[in-house]
């Protein structure tokens, strides 16, 4: 079976493009440079038409079976026309690409809670537009990303959703903006964080390995799976737990200071920019200072069986890499994960 993973080059496409190779899958990978870590590579643009692929290119993807969509940015501050066109688009001319190649029995597409922006009240699988409000044109993006898959009636589209990603990879691969590791290198320095109820609530963490399963075993799996599901560590770490864990290697404990909450007080977000600008970091330091939607529990039911286990100690795992390689302290550029 030949499977086609467009970001490939990215976090989750490494893990995607690992779990495929391992269970003895045909995998094609597309980037923008054509590199391949596992399989064939092809130079391609989400942006483009066709993915960028001339006919030649296209008639060799004739047999392929299964897509997997997880490009995207993660830079939560980028130019929002530029990260809304990049995901909308992108989203279109990959299903428009899969619909057009005759083996395709199935589409996975990558989404995020954060598509749920500010939602209010129990949140399912089946929930998109919710009323919600967005803190950032990510979320927004990633909203109308989900939207435009679940439109699709050319070629079934199974949808997964991950809140923040975290376990080693290739160290250039780790993202470190758009998730708690872009607050890593603020709370090293001793300058504190200021989160609703002290960050303790959960922020819907996972391994990133076996968000790379969980795509794997969707895309590959015979007869029918779920339209929409969702993954994270069934332990649910807290925010404040994540935080400790990544300044563990360090021996440094994070200044997590409560800030007020949405029943009363001043906002949080409007605490932590004042904060931002006397202690000169940058405005997107921290999103989550506020919790995410409340998840219904049995939104982890809907995931192929058995999901495999996550990694001890994948969290302060993610830091050894950076602190080994000494990435936390390079400027963070923006990454995009479709490369």
């Amino acid at each position: 079976m030949k499977v086609l993973v467009i970001g490939s080059t990215g976090y989750l496409g490494h893990w995607v493009g690992a779990s495929l190779t391992e269970a003895g899958y045909q995998v094609v990978e597309v980037s923008r440079r054509g590199h391949a870590r596992h399989g064939t590579g092809l130079a391609g643009d989400v942006t483009a038409t066709g993915l960028g692929l001339g006919p030649k290119e296209l008639a060799e993807l004739s047999d392929v079976a299964a897509v997997v969509s997880c490009f995207g940015s993660v830079d939560w501050d980028a130019d929002p026309s530029r990260l809304v066109n990049l995901h909308v688009t992108g989203t279109r001319n990959v299903l428009d690409t899969a619909a057009g190649l005759p083996g395709v029995r199935r589409v996975v597409h990558t989404s995020s809670l954060l598509a749920l922006g500010r939602a209010e009240g129990l949140v399912g699988n089946r929930e998109l537009a919710v009323g919600q409000s967005f803190r950032n044109w990510y979320e927004y993006a990633k909203y109308r990303a989900e939207a435009v898959a679940r439109r699709e009636s050319r070629v079934p589209v199974s949808i997964v959703r991950f809140g923040p990603l975290l376990g080693p990879a290739p160290a250039g691969l780790v993202p470190r903006t758009g998730g708690p590791l872009q607050a890593l290198p603020t709370l090293l320095q001793g300058m504190p964080l200021i989160l609703e109820r002290g960050g303790r609530y959960p922020v819907y963490a996972g391994d990133v390995a076996v968000a790379g399963q969980v795509i794997a075993e969707l895309a590959t799996r015979p007869g029918e799976v779920p339209e929409v599901c969702t993954y994270f560590d069934p332990a649910r770490p807290t925010l404040a737990r994540v935080l400790h864990e990544l300044c563990r290697p360090w021996n440094v404990v994070p200044r997590l200071v409560e800030g007020g909450t949405r029943g009363g007080g001043r906002p949080v977000r409007w605490l932590q920019r004042q904060a931002a600008r006397r202690l000169g970091l940058g405005a997107g330091a921290l999103e989550y200072t506020s919790p995410l939607p409340d998840l219904d529990p049995a939104v982890l039911d809907t995931l192929p069986r058995p999901v495999p286990a996550e990694r001890p100690g994948y969290l302060s795992a993610t830091a050894d890499l950076l602190r080994d390689t000494r990435r936390v302290l390079l400027p963070v550029d923006a990454e995009v994960s479709h490369r």
